[in-house]
């Protein structure tokens, strides 16, 4: 062997010696490691989440190694152990890192048992995976093997991933679904129970008065819409209400429950209605009392509207303005008939309201329009000598000065229902007006008063058809949702 050579040989491996033991003095007892910096682009600096155990705990210190002698030092950094590296880290401005992809490492880990999994934890994609406990010993790593210029043999890929104890990260929580309602079967309207008075009646009490009885029903009955019985004595099954407010008309005195008739009424004043607005001008009609739900004698105002085939009509014209709860219930229709009672009163009757009648008596199905005797008187003036056929059909009546009462004949599928007889082939002009203004009727006397007269028997259910005591006692039938919005 060649001296020179030995020599520098022994010479070599002295200052590796000396070198490797410099390395370890620069490091206090009980202080880690510093960190290696390299000027890999691939791996920026990583920042350790809140409650991680520092670095130094999950990656053993880079040692600097000098060359063998007769060696070449490699340009590239020794690796350090990897824990679960997973891929590119996470940039800066993202809130969120993937979850890790663990890899087989190519030199000694460290190894730590698993911590237990934290009680609540977000989603995996936003929460980082929980460090080791702190209380693990760390095992000092080995010393790294001598760096040699033959280039590591590539080693056949694992066929599973190889475990290297990284802590695993916290199952995604998924938010709990909200509970659903228990499913419940949809019921049957239970019907309401009836108004003890109406309960007294059917079981055979013949005391109480019928107004009272159908007064208190505030709903039609079921059935078959029909009308049972004549004009001022029955009733009405299956009524339908008319809608308070229409494109020209809106119904007044909402609070008397009176805007119910049979389903002919109703289409009447939806025909009607337009037409008349059209013939007068006027914005359109204001209609007073129709009949209650279940038809039937009512508490006050009239004798008639009992089988939904009457309703008034106020000869005041409908204004621009949707009218209000009170205006409905305080406004009064306007009088056409002077103080006498014998002649129309300038001041209110209009050509207009002429046209508002005779639209009216056009109708297909009206029966009657019923008037005041001075109306009527007026209109035959205005006509002369020659009369039209509708004409007949306007009659005079007691009161009706501020408003018409338009009757329709009886409906063809009402086998109950008591028709009026047909007016007489006259025109009702002439002499024929003459009994209404005679003093009896304009001035009648005064009867003096009996004190032994019994006060007047009051209608009873049984004075009414029988069928109106079904109509009664029949559930109530249910409403339309437009019913159900006025």
């Amino acid at each position: 062997m060649n001296r020179p050579a030995a020599i520098i040989a022994v010479c070599a491996a002295a200052l590796a010696a000396g070198v490797w033991a410099l390395g370890g003095m620069n490091q206090r007892p009980g202080e880690a490691p510093a960190p290696e910096f390299t000027a890999s682009a691939n791996k920026p600096a990583q920042t350790t989440p809140a409650g991680d155990a520092s670095p130094a705990a999950k990656a053993p210190p880079p040692v600097a190694m000098m060359p063998r002698p007769g060696t070449a030092m490699s340009s590239t950094p020794p690796q350090q152990p990897k824990v679960a590296d997973a891929g590119p880290a996470p940039q800066a401005s993202s809130a969120a890192a993937p979850a890790p992809k663990p890899e087989a490492a190519p030199a000694p880990v460290v190894t730590a048992p698993a911590a237990a999994p934290p009680p609540a934890a977000a989603p995996a994609e936003s929460a980082p995976p929980p460090a080791p406990e702190k209380s693990v010993a760390i095992t000092p790593p080995p010393p790294a093997p001598p760096v040699t210029a033959e280039p590591p043999k590539a080693e056949p890929a694992p066929a599973a991933p190889v475990a290297v104890a990284p802590v695993p990260a916290a199952p995604p929580i998924a938010a709990p679904a909200p509970t659903p309602a228990p499913a419940v079967a949809a019921l049957a309207p239970v019907p309401q129970d009836k108004p003890a008075i109406i309960e007294q009646a059917i079981k055979g009490d013949t005391t109480i008065p019928a107004k009272k009885l159908f007064a208190a029903e505030k709903l039609p009955s079921l059935g078959k819409a029909m009308a049972i019985g004549y004009y001022p004595r029955g009733c009405l099954q299956g009524g339908v209400a008319l809608p308070v407010n229409g494109p020209t008309w809106q119904v007044m005195r909402i609070s008397r429950n009176r805007m119910w008739g049979h389903p002919n009424l109703v289409r009447f004043l939806e025909r009607f209605a337009p037409a008349a607005a059209k013939a007068t001008g006027w914005h359109g009609i204001l209609i007073g009392d129709m009949a209650q739900p279940r038809g039937g004698p009512l508490p006050f105002g009239h004798l008639s509207h009992q089988i939904g085939l009457d309703v008034d009509v106020w000869f005041m014209p409908m204004p621009n303005h949707t009218l209000s709860s009170e205006e409905r219930e305080k406004t009064s229709a306007i009088n056409l008939v002077s103080a006498d009672w014998k002649n129309i009163n300038p001041k209110t009757w209009t050509p207009q309201h002429y046209d508002f009648i005779r639209v009216a008596a056009e109708q297909p199905g009206v029966e009657r329009v019923l008037v005041n005797a001075a109306i009527k008187k007026e209109m035959c003036r205005m006509q002369g000598a020659k009369h039209p056929e509708w004409m007949d059909k306007v009659r005079p009546w007691y009161g009706h000065h501020d408003h018409i009462h338009v009757r329709l004949a009886c409906p063809p599928d009402s086998p109950n229902c008591r028709k009026q007889p047909a007016v007489p082939e006259s025109d009702g002009c002439g002499k024929a007006l003459d009994y209404w203004f005679s003093d009896r009727v304009l001035h009648p006397k005064p009867k003096p008063p009996n004190p032994n007269a019994k006060p007047p028997k009051a209608i009873t259910l049984a004075d009414l058809p029988p069928a109106c005591k079904t109509v009664l006692a029949a559930p109530d039938k249910p409403l339309t949702a437009a019913q159900k919005n006025d």
